[in-house]
């Protein structure tokens, strides 16, 4: 995050005792990690009936098309209003499945006007076939009021099957992989202005570690404003290793920000150990949700690749406990000393002393923690997919 509101925050906790005011100073802290984390987020997903809109909405969101909280998919049109699918692990990020753009008689700036554009933060429109005019009618009028969309084709896994099938001695996948993308970017750009050839993105829902669907997410992260990229790299599911390490750094920039809290916590007179373990859980906890460690997802997960072991293929000690007071105050302990926690309590019995001594130990101690336990959770988050599914690309 950025470097000097952390300095700004940490001035804060310094002098916040000299003004008797430890408590305010530990709030500010909360409150501007509360702000960062919740930004909201949303992202429209149109397109024809058919085309694959919810399926996509599901691999984005790290779920089955079975799964609880799932969107609804079918082959026929199951959308007729905008339908917001909030992401099952950070609310603030929202999926929007808007209504196909198949009728006859389409306008597309009385679509948008119907679905309230001004609701998302950018389009992505979709089509399992070529791009028709109503894409790039809608795509015109998403440029005119100034807002970033991608084009993403779906469903090329059953493209080269089918493909491979019928023509089993002459299949070439890289070839027929150019041309697709060639017979949909050839329409889009007599049209829209400005848009390249690598603005295509080939994708398939059931196979997200394939194709283009990492280079779609990369392409996200760098476009979008910096306030929004922390919620959205949070949300990525986790179809690679690259999308892995993506949301790693992400959590690894908010660190700085999270011991800070943990200083201003241990000026806080008689709330110095509680509030500092119970921050460190929290994140903790966040972390092995944020990866799709935690128990419900693991469950989801073993019962859609028929394993009923990857439990005991995790490593990091977080992840194979629960997440409790007495773990995460041990591994604090542990990784510093007894001697750390004596001085500590000693210090905090002295406001100004505190400020000065606790508050920087325990900051250092706590970010310390947590580059330990997301390096590790980060880990396993690599193993269980691999595991489960037999590659981790």
């Amino acid at each position: 995050m950025d470097s000097s509101t952390t300095k700004q925050l940490e001035k804060e906790v310094t002098e916040a005792p000299k003004r008797g005011d430890t408590a305010g100073a530990f709030e500010e802290v909360k409150k501007c990690l509360s702000d960062v984390e919740n930004t909201p987020l949303n992202v429209a997903i149109t397109g024809e009936s058919g085309s694959g809109k919810s399926t996509f909405i599901n691999a984005l969101r790290g779920l089955g098309d079975e799964d609880e909280e799932s969107a609804q998919t079918g082959v026929v049109e199951t959308t007729m209003e905008p339908t917001p699918y909030p992401h099952p692990k950070n609310k603030s990020v929202t999926y929007w499945d808007l209504p196909g753009t198949g009728t006859p008689n389409f306008k597309a700036s009385e679509y948008l006007n119907k679905v309230q554009f001004q609701r998302y933060d950018f389009f992505i429109i979709i089509a399992s076939e070529r791009f028709k005019e109503n894409h790039i009618l809608l795509a015109e009028e998403i440029q005119k009021m100034k807002k970033k969309f991608y084009f993403v084709r779906s469903k090329i896994d059953r493209d080269l099957r089918e493909s491979q099938e019928r023509r089993p001695k002459t299949f070439n996948k890289k070839e027929l992989l150019d041309k697709i993308r060639q017979d949909c970017f050839n329409p889009l750009k007599v049209n829209i202005n400005n848009i390249k050839s690598d603005s295509v993105f080939l994708v398939s829902s059931f196979q997200p570690e394939k194709f283009d669907f990492s280079r779609l997410l990369k392409t996200f992260e760098d476009e979008l404003p910096s306030h929004q990229r922390y919620v959205y790299l949070r949300a990525l599911p986790n179809i690679s290793s690259q999308a892995i390490q993506m949301k790693k750094q992400a959590l690894e920039s908010v660190i700085p920000w999270v011991a800070v809290q943990a200083a201003a916590a241990s000026i806080v007179p008689g709330l110095s150990d509680a509030n500092e373990i119970l921050s460190l859980s929290y994140h903790i906890q966040g972390y092995i949700e944020c990866f799709g460690l935690d128990k419900k997802s693991l469950s989801n997960l073993e019962e859609r690749s028929g394993r009923s072991d990857l439990k005991h293929l995790m490593k990091s000690p977080f992840v194979i406990h629960e997440i409790t007071y007495n773990l995460v105050s041990g591994e604090l302990k542990e990784r510093n000393g007894a001697t750390y926690m004596i001085a500590k309590r000693f210090f905090s019995l002295f406001p100004l002393l505190s400020a000065l001594v606790s508050g920087p130990m325990s900051g250092a101690a706590c970010g310390d923690l947590l580059y330990y336990a997301l390096n590790g959770i980060a880990e396993d988050a690599k193993v269980a997919p691999e595991a489960a599914f037999g590659c981790s690309e």
